[in-house]
């Protein structure tokens, strides 16, 4: 069966479950007060008890709220507009070439998912070349990577951190502070090579960053659901404020269609549905995303975080244990790459999985000459061949009797699909996975706006890193402490 919305669509003939079996399940699975709880959502309403705050991520699908939350000023589309065209200077003059986002989580893969899918959307009013770089390990390899090809007095960082007290955020930002030293003083840098993107402006403040390079966005927004709000800033200034405004558009249309298309054509609704009826009815355990167009290769590590963060728990909404199974394992790769990978295994191997595909069917490129406009085009039906191929094998599998040319087949599959990528296909596109794991979580009776796991993880890194610096005598098991004793 095929869905349409206005920038997204989708095809669920694979997954072998027709209307009126998926109706039925939705009768047994669904909440009966799902319907307020999806209202909430969409309002900025949904309550998020584990931390005591409501869950706002939608509210920010408008321009208006992005460039006002929390400082009620313009800043964001000012920023843009003059990094954009060449008008931001650093403190010797020149002109800012180069924006570094230094941030981890869903302060980094969402701007770097979004900055790289839609590059080519870029708003022509721009004259001045500005290139946008991505900061996030905390090891310092990327640093490594990024420093030597940009100028300390031709780039601008942006710190990127919810509470602007990540470590891994602040050890990039140390290292670059003693980076810039040999050209700029820290007050140099901090006047006008810094922005930051929080929602502790006082953290900012005590940082040192002016207040007219602060941009807030709400405590309401968990990390994962942030880049529609000031942390897609990289986004904006990759695509310019318009065909930003235009990817929150698409998002907006993707909330209004899960709000009120009824079930049999609901995106979301479907997505969710057909993944807890493959968790709890078929026992697969993961999900493997397979994006068939280059500019989509970060989408399965971007919802890895939103789907595995979120629905990844043990504990219901209330805090206790539950004993049924949850989030699946989410993983997979760019499609064309993954058939000279991993897709011998998904074919011939004994694991059962599910998958989404998506496929972009058609391309432009305005900017080439016609024969390789062609040439492009062409690709892009070859990509979309094998991404339909691939899907009916992992479906129907193959037999002639030879054990090494049998495939097994009955592996369940959606395929996502837009005519064309364009901004607001890709915002729809990204909220209808929103949608979909919040309709898991609530089906599951799980809050999938906290991270317990993620929390505690930090915590006793921080013990570790106590002892590596002396802080501390604690000992832990031997295989901690005989690499701890090694460090040392």
């Amino acid at each position: 069966m095929i869905i349409e919305s206005d920038f997204l669509n989708l095809d669920t003939t694979y997954q072998g479950v027709d209307i009126d079996a998926l109706r039925d399940f939705a009768a047994k699975r669904l909440p009966e007060n799902f319907d307020k709880l999806r209202t909430q959502l969409l309002r900025g309403e949904f309550y998020n008890a584990t931390e005591d705050r409501h869950v706002s991520h939608c509210l920010n699908r408008s321009i208006h709220n992005v460039v006002t939350a929390g400082n009620g000023k313009n800043r964001f589309c000012t920023i843009v507009r003059e990094l954009r065209a060449g008008k931001w200077l650093g403190a010797t003059g020149k002109p800012i070439k180069d924006v570094v986002n230094i941030g981890v989580g869903g302060s980094d893969l969402g701007p770097m998912m979004g900055s790289f899918a839609l590059k080519e959307f870029a708003d022509d009013n721009s004259l001045h070349h500005l290139s946008v770089h991505f900061v996030s390990s905390m090891d310092g390899g990327q640093l490594y990577a990024v420093l030597p090809i940009v100028d300390p007095e031709t780039t601008l960082f942006i710190i990127a951190s919810k509470s602007f007290g990540t470590i891994d955020t602040l050890a990039n930002v140390d290292t670059v502070r003693k980076w810039i030293e040999s050209t700029l003083t820290q007050e140099q840098w901090l006047s006008r090579h810094v922005i930051g993107v929080s929602a502790n402006n006082q953290a900012m403040t005590d940082f040192g960053i002016p207040p007219a390079q602060q941009l807030s966005f709400a405590e309401s927004v968990g990390g994962r659901f942030s880049l529609w709000s000031a942390i897609g800033l990289p986004i904006a200034l990759t695509i310019g404020s318009n065909q930003f405004g235009r990817m929150l558009d698409g998002a907006k249309a993707m909330d209004e269609h899960f709000a009120n298309a009824p079930l049999e054509q609901n995106i979301p609704m479907q997505m969710a549905l057909l993944g807890v009826y493959n968790r709890e009815v078929r026992e697969i355990n993961n999900l493997a995303v397979l994006p068939y167009d280059g500019r989509l290769r970060y989408l399965p590590n971007y919802l890895q975080q939103l789907d595995m963060e979120s629905n990844g728990k043990q504990c219901d909404f209330e805090g206790n244990a539950i004993d049924y199974p949850t989030g699946p394992i989410i993983w997979g790769g760019f499609g064309p790459n993954g058939q000279h990978a991993f897709f011998q295994h998904l074919h011939q191997g004994y694991d059962k999985f599910c998958a989404d595909f998506v496929a972009v069917l058609k391309r432009a490129a305005p900017d080439f000459e016609p024969a390789v406009q062609e040439g492009l085009a062409e690709q892009q039906r070859l990509a979309v061949a094998n991404c339909l191929a691939h899907r009916r094998l992992m479906w129907f599998g193959a037999e002639n009797g030879e054990a090494r040319n049998h495939y097994i087949g009955n592996h369940p599959s959606n395929l996502l699909f837009v005519d064309e990528l364009t901004p607001q296909s890709f915002g729809a596109l990204i909220a209808a996975y929103e949608h979909k794991v919040f309709t898991q979580g609530v089906i599951w009776n799980l809050n999938s706006f906290d991270q317990p796991g993620v929390e505690k993880g930090k915590k006793l890194a921080q013990e570790v890193l106590k002892v590596l610096d002396g802080q501390s005598a604690t000992e832990f098991d031997a295989s901690t402490d005989a690499i701890v004793k090694r460090l040392k």
